[in-house]
């Protein structure tokens, strides 16, 4: 009976509830169970595949942009057959009538690029051929100027196909201007195709651009023509920008401009007068491993720009400990963070003293993290003696206890310190093991360290 009727006793444990309900035939002496309906609302977000599947030929018998909504989600589904069926339904969409729909739904189409379970590149090229015909032109213009990201770069791409000769370096110029930076990038890039005159003319307003990135593809295309290259070439070699003097650098050295006659020469003029002057000749000065002079480096250190103080410390501090050690006190992130790294090469045998005169002074007022990148710059027993020090005035003080807890629990092995005299250690360690004793500390601490 059962090969008669074509069910396995397996059939109804496989099949979900729809499809199982749809499979079993009644017989004439039991009626048919009336089966739930479900629309493809329910389907299409099942656990089961076979009902994903069949949610999407169901979606298919009206469009709406729910519609589309809940297609798109499924082209990314984890079941191959779902995906082929998701694939075919969204093509319903891509007619003129329906790209308002596709436009606002960008986002998540775009998305699936990031996605790896599938190659969605043939989707999105339909999509963008769709847009690119004459009925989408209008609806895509519309929404490209407040467009962001991958939406942006895509509706550009559509944008530029359509655009006649005439119109295309207009094009380019406004999109010069468009508010999402990857669209300017590549409009510049674009602009490299047209009329040499309307190149230059482009490549004249990246070169003028405050985005570093700009600049320098705009430089990279400038010099390769014959006209202004060493003066643009010495201009690169002192902007604000790393990257930007790092490619001025290489360009120099291939067209034969020699960077350090330059720079002796600015340092022989005028001091600079703003930031971006200031950070571009010094930036150069520590690209080439060149001192300064005497009376620029204390113009630049009364600058108020901790990024311009920064780079003097980086110049200078190695062989003045006595600038690093008053930058630590420095509010400025960039400036405090340059003395800190020029003092961890600084033997400790030099920097000790007036070291620690400076951290009692700014203790107070130092945050957790500004607390610890200074402690680490001591040898390890003496950031116990420091440590130690506030106890042996206030032997309860919660702050101090606690600061010294956590730097016995954060320390992982035991401590090999050669710089700590023995006798200021062997003081060290029996105020510990003191602490210890009184359970101050946790048991086994001491033992721990040494």
């Amino acid at each position: 009976m059962q090969r008669f009727i074509g069910k396995t006793p397996a059939t109804a444990d496989t099949l979900s509830p729809t499809a199982a309900a749809v499979a079993t035939p009644a017989t004439p002496s039991t009626p048919p169970a009336p089966s739930p309906v479900r629309d493809w609302q329910s389907l299409i977000t099942s656990w089961s595949g076979f009902d994903r599947e069949a949610g999407l030929r169901a979606v298919r018998s009206s469009l709406s942009a729910e519609r589309l909504a809940a297609i798109i989600v499924r082209l990314n589904d984890w079941v191959p057959q779902v995906r082929a069926v998701a694939r075919e339904a969204f093509e319903d969409y891509l007619t003129p009538q329906h790209a308002g729909w596709l436009v606002a739904q960008m986002p998540a189409i775009l998305a699936l690029e990031h996605r790896h379970r599938d190659d969605h590149r043939s989707t999105i090229n339909k999509l963008e051929a769709l847009l690119a015909t004459p009925e989408c032109v209008e609806l895509c213009a519309a929404g490209f100027d407040a467009s962001r990201g991958s939406c942006a770069r895509l509706l550009f791409r559509v944008l530029v196909q359509t655009k006649v000769e005439d119109e295309r370096e207009a094009f380019l110029v406004a999109c010069l201007h468009h508010v999402d930076f990857s669209v300017r990038r590549l409009a510049l890039g674009k602009a490299m195709e047209l009329e040499p005159a309307s190149a230059q003319r482009a490549i004249a307003f990246g070169l003028a651009s405050k985005s570093s990135i700009l600049r320098r593809q705009s430089f990279l295309e400038a010099i390769r023509f014959q006209s202004g290259r060493t003066q643009l070439i010495e201009a690169f070699l002192i902007d604000p920008s790393p990257a930007a003097r790092s490619t001025a650098l290489w360009a120099a050295g291939k067209y034969g401009v020699d960077p350090t006659q330059m720079l002796q020469a600015r340092l022989a003029g005028e001091l600079p007068a703003t930031k971006a002057q200031w950070l571009g000749l010094l930036g150069l000065a520590q690209d080439l491993k060149m001192r300064i002079p005497e009376h620029w480096m204390t113009a630049a250190l009364s600058q108020s720009s901790g990024a311009v103080r920064s780079i003097v410390l980086m110049l200078e501090g190695e062989g003045n400990p006595e600038r690093l050690i008053a930058a630590v006190a420095e509010p400025a992130r960039a400036v405090f963070e340059a003395g800190v790294l020029g003092l961890r090469t600084q033997p400790w045998s030099v920097i000790g003293s007036p070291f620690t005169h400076q951290l009692d002074t700014i203790w107070a007022t130092l945050s957790p993290a500004r607390r610890l990148a200074l402690l680490e710059l001591m040898p390890k027993w003496s950031q116990a003696g420091y440590l130690l020090k506030p106890l042996e005035h206030s032997p309860c003080e919660p702050s101090a206890l606690e600061q010294l807890s956590v730097w016995v629990d954060t320390q992982p092995y035991a401590i090999n310190d050669r710089e700590t005299p023995k006798d200021e250690r062997d003081r060290i360690v029996e105020q510990l093991r003191a602490m210890e004793a009184a359970r101050t500390l946790p048991a086994g601490s001491v033992s721990r360290l040494i």
